[in-house]
């Protein structure tokens, strides 16, 4: 019984110190500035979050960017040198929240990934949504770019650089949908007025 409350309190531990909110105080307790690691580590797990939440199906596919956005604040939170990009990706994450909030599907349940869910936008509200997201991240972009400090700017950089990498799939991916929504307009005769 012991050895089984003793690996109990284990993996207690072990779950616990991989939530976001721990990883982040141990970063905080690692970095008090700049650091090429972290930044690293930023532009890693947003790249790596973001093939991810491309393999979900579209209606899911923006909550799961959300929350990549979060995480990766969440790991630059109490840096005060990383104040701007912890803004900008959280303005990401919000605007991104607002827009699914406004249009999501109650017919369909939330996707469970792990210890991940996420939930469904209708289909009908994929352009809007995917046009926010876009403004959003560009909105990020500026604010990366525009850093107070040179120290800054290279850092600021590479994260506004993997933002555009997720910036140019979308604008894809809604390229693409524009031209479906064209061609079935044109099956059912209906001329595009905008």
């Amino acid at each position: 019984m012991r050895r089984f409350l003793s690996c109990l309190a284990t993996v207690f531990l072990l779950v616990a110190s991989s939530s976001p909110n721990a990883q982040a105080q141990n970063w905080s307790q690692r970095a008090t500035t700049l650091s090429d690691s972290l930044t690293n580590e930023v532009v890693r797990r947003l790249r790596n979050d973001f093939r991810q939440c491309g393999e979900l199906l579209n209606v899911y596919r923006y909550d799961c960017y959300s929350k990549s956005y979060r995480n990766a604040a969440i790991k630059l939170s109490g840096i005060p040198d990383y104040g701007p990009a912890h803004d900008a990706l959280r303005l990401v994450e919000t605007r991104i929240v607002a827009v699914i909030d406004a249009n999501l599907d109650p017919t369909r349940p939330a996707l469970r990934q792990g210890f991940r869910s996420f939930d469904a936008v209708t289909e009908a509200a994929l352009p809007e949504v995917k046009r926010e997201t876009l403004r959003a991240m560009e909105d990020a972009q500026t604010i990366l770019l525009r850093s107070p400090s040179a120290s800054q700017q290279t850092h600021f950089a590479r994260i506004a650089a993997v933002i555009d990498s997720n910036k140019v799939l979308l604008r894809s991916a809604l390229l693409q949908l524009d031209q479906r929504v064209t061609q079935f307009a044109g099956l059912l005769g209906l001329k595009r007025t905008y």
